[in-house]
């Protein structure tokens, strides 16, 4: 497929992870792609590796902790090319140590992590903006989780943020859809890139596999190509939507594993 042709994307956090898997598949499908990341040496080794190959790939660096850094990555972007096609917000984290149950969390953490989660993204789309709709298209995907749609024990303030950004999905596609933009999110669950096989034993992503209604996890390559359907024409009539990829943890009944287990099944 070459549902990208021509067009230029910029994908935030493209270094690695979601990220790096989102690039590879945008400029396989014929995009130019600014990568965006804090890691500029390994974001100019994956621009190096794609160039090789006769895809056009260019890196910049980009801090999401600083407004400027967004909006000067949006402007480089355009710079390049000429014009932004798609944009694809993609950074995201938080410091589990700190992040905790919402009685024992460090309430000084609040404002970094939504700075990283969610501020940063409402930077980059203010940015990009004025591109899109002087030309009367465009398509933003922001990256959230499915801990913006349910509890957990810990990561109160990763579930708040995220929770932030599937609704700021629904804010943009409301606005600005009139002038052209479609804006759609993707909330991964348990996703094995190289960072979660290395942080989480096998006994960790067992209970995972367990929840799961597909007898496999996901992984990177996975979620991009859900990224790429929805920055797509393929998907002109989808916005203000978050697909979910979790590999259908959350469609069923919780118990059913644990009683299927006692029946022997």
């Amino acid at each position: 497929m070459n549902r990208f042709n021509g067009q230029t994307a910029l994908v935030t956090g493209g270094a690695s992870g979601i990220g790096e898997a989102t690039v590879k598949r945008l400029t396989a499908e014929g995009a130019n792609v600014m990568i965006a990341d804090y890691n500029l040496k390994v974001a100019e080794n994956l621009a190096e590796q794609l160039l090789a190959k006769g895809y056009q790939a260019k890196a910049i660096y980009y801090n999401a902790t600083e407004i400027e850094s967004g909006t000067e990555a949006v402007a480089k972007t355009i710079e390049w090319k000429g014009n932004l096609d798609c944009l694809v917000n993609n950074v995201g984290g938080s410091d589990l140590k700190r992040d905790l149950a919402v009685g024992e969390l460090d309430m000084n953490y609040f404002e970094e992590v939504f700075h990283l989660n969610l501020k940063s993204m409402l930077a980059t789309i203010r940015a990009a903006l004025p591109a899109m709709t002087s030309k009367g298209k465009g398509s933003i995907v922001n990256v959230a989780s499915i801990s913006g749609f349910m509890g957990d024990f810990r990561g109160t303030l990763y579930g708040m943020s995220k929770a932030g950004v599937i609704n700021l999905t629904r804010y943009v596609a409301t606005q600005y859809g009139h002038s052209g933009i479609r804006c759609n999110g993707v909330a991964p669950n348990l996703v094995l890139t190289p960072a979660a096989i290395r942080n989480l034993p096998d006994t960790i992503q067992k209970i995972f596999l367990k929840y799961n209604t597909v007898p496999y996890l996901g992984d990177a390559a996975d979620i991009a190509a859900t990224i790429a359907f929805l920055a797509s024409d393929d998907a002109r009539y989808i916005s203000g939507q978050t697909i979910i990829a979790d590999g259908g943890m959350g469609c069923h009944n919780p118990t059913i594993a644990d009683i299927l287990s006692l029946a022997g099944k």
